[in-house]
């Protein structure tokens, strides 16, 4: 559905992973060994799997193209877009784009395999292009101009109404895991008038009230109908279509207030740490940098230098997390982060990699060591203990 691909990604830039219990969170390609690469690649094929399909890959596969500019030109990445959907080989070879574009190394027969699949599909999408192009030429022109409240009236219908329908459709599932439809994520996406809200508010109101006549078994049809469900059953479906009959009174308030300002894009987890310069391994201390994309979006951080025996403890400042800049940690705040010298470094040391921030806390409000101002320049000599 078109609403769970606008939530499928981080702001970070890594895959939101709602599932993590179960799926973990995307694999990442720092510090794997060469003897379990094979397996780590299949984890990642098997997670990419579970949460993303095939219009996901087609900008990743462009992103991989764009960081091996030399091999493709820019009409071949802009003609990925048109590749049909018979393709074969698309989303396997758009699993192996976002693990390269993850950092994983060229190991075995991998990077032969995705050249050759991209050409073939560059092949199709151009051939698939051109099929479009004379399906267009042959239409009779027309200089009538388009109806525009046909228009706005059929995307209501076909990008909110039948996501619903679709919803609707799994709510028959008696074990269907039952959330409110993100409608106000939907509407500013599609960019929905209030005018045209009307038949989207009937829709759900006509379908709470079901659900609600049968709760309460005001009418034998309803209570016949859904008698498969059980009281509770029937209790969360109304709660969540009230929720989203909520986020549409909030959708209105937010449409009425003011114009959308266009947001400058924030660059990935993977840009932001190019040149991040950091200490990757510790034999002193027996430490390994943790992977650094971790740090975007992260609300506390942890880091030592290994030169100056100097820890620092960094606190976000605003629920957007930390980002990264060169080689300086941007968005902390400066009157809760503070950076320390350790005195017995490897007595505080795995404190610090092991414990929640609350103990952390605790343990560090024992030392009578100096607090400083924290600095948000990252050097050659500081490790990244763990992000959180």
């Amino acid at each position: 559905m078109k609403t769970k691909r606008a939530r499928k990604f981080l702001k970070s830039g890594l895959v939101a992973s709602p599932d993590f219990k179960f799926t973990g969170d995307e694999p990442t390609w720092h510090n794997i060994p060469e003897e379990r690469r094979e397996r780590h690649l299949s984890r990642s094929l098997g997670f990419y799997n579970y949460y993303l399909d095939r219009d996901d890959y087609i900008p990743i596969m462009q992103e991989f193209m764009k960081n091996n500019s030399k091999l493709y030109s820019d009409n071949d990445i802009k003609v990925i877009e048109n590749v049909p959907k018979t393709c074969g080989i698309f989303n396997t070879t758009g699993k192996l784009c976002r693990c390269f574009n993850m950092g994983m190394p060229l190991f075995n027969t991998y990077p032969d395999i995705v050249k050759e699949n991209i050409k073939i599909i560059i092949s199709e999408a151009k051939a698939e292009l051109a099929l479009k192009k004379n399906s267009t030429e042959k239409k009779v022109s027309t200089s009538k101009k388009p109806n525009v409240h046909a228009v706005m009236t059929e995307k209501v219908r076909k990008n909110v109404l039948c996501e619903l329908e679709g919803m609707l459709d799994e709510w028959t599932n008696v074990k269907a895991k039952i959330k409110k439809f993100p409608i106000a994520s939907v509407l500013r996406g599609e960019n929905i008038p209030i005018a045209f809200l009307g038949p989207i508010v009937e829709w759900l109101e006509r379908h709470k009230n079901d659900y609600t006549d049968a709760f309460e078994k005001r009418c034998p049809d309803m209570v016949e109908g859904f008698s498969y469900l059980s009281k509770p059953q029937l209790r969360n479906r109304i709660k969540a279509l009230e929720e989203t009959l909520n986020e549409i009174v909030l959708y209105k308030a937010s449409k009425k207030g003011s114009r959308k300002l266009r947001a400058k894009k924030p660059k990935s987890a993977d840009k932001q740490v190019a040149r991040l310069n950091y200490l990757n391994e510790s034999k002193e201390y027996a430490m390994q940098s943790c992977d650094p994309t971790r740090i975007i979006g992260a609300d506390v951080f942890y880091v030592f230098n290994t030169k100056y025996r100097r820890a620092t403890i960094f606190k976000a400042q605003s629920r957007d997390g930390f980002t990264i800049s060169g080689s300086t940690l941007k968005g902390f705040d400066a009157n809760k982060s503070f950076s320390l010298t350790l005195r017995k470094p490897k007595d505080i040391l795995p404190i610090l990699a092991s414990k929640t921030e609350k103990q952390i806390d605790k343990e560090l409000s024992k030392l009578k060591t100096k607090r400083n101002p924290a600095n948000g320049r990252i050097n050659k000599d500081t490790i990244l203990i763990k992000s959180l």
